[in-house]
């Protein structure tokens, strides 16, 4: 598929850039694409450089070429084709997290965020492929590399992940 764009999103530290890492399609990340188009401020106390999003899609040109990952938790955000949106238990991303130099409040944000599915509710006006990251990354790339060459079928989950429900039973 020529020219094909696709945002690998999620919560942070989900799996993200892991999967566009191990994958066998090119990848930029959002941060990378700010940079490069002037739309990402200075470092704020939280660590985090915030990005100009409406700036960014007024002006991103992607590159030519085949398809192109963009590898980022706004990417979903930008002008882009299809989405593959990486969950992981939040349990699991607060350890992940809690191994990171975050902020206890920004660990609790981010798992509150997967827990109730923030991300996936950004994601409903595109083609989505949802993924647990517990799967393991060869299970991933192999559903994602045949969601792909499928041309995005199906274009939303039959089942989305609900981390409530699994938590808390579905009573």
């Amino acid at each position: 598929m020529a020219g094909v764009r696709i945002a690998v999103t999620g919560t942070p530290g989900s799996g993200k850039t892991t999967f566009c890492s191990a994958i066998e399609y090119p990848s930029m990340t959002v941060e990378e694409i700010a940079v490069n188009h002037g739309c990402i401020g200075e470092v704020e106390d939280d660590g985090a450089a915030p990005i100009d999003v409406d700036k960014l899609c007024s002006i991103v040109a992607w590159p030519e070429g085949d398809t192109l990952l963009l590898d980022g938790h706004l990417s979903h955000l930008l002008p882009i084709d299809a989405i593959i949106l990486i969950r992981c238990h939040p349990s699991d991303l607060r350890k992940r997290l809690s191994q990171r130099d975050y902020a206890d409040s920004k660990i609790e944000e981010n798992v509150e965020c997967e827990l109730i599915g923030s991300v996936a509710a950004e994601c409903l006006d595109k083609p989505c492929l949802e993924l647990d990251s517990a799967i393991g990354i060869e299970a991933m790339i192999d559903c994602a590399e045949r969601w792909i060459t499928d041309g995005f079928k199906p274009l939303r989950p039959n089942e989305p992940i609900d981390w409530i429900g699994q938590i808390h039973g579905d009573d």
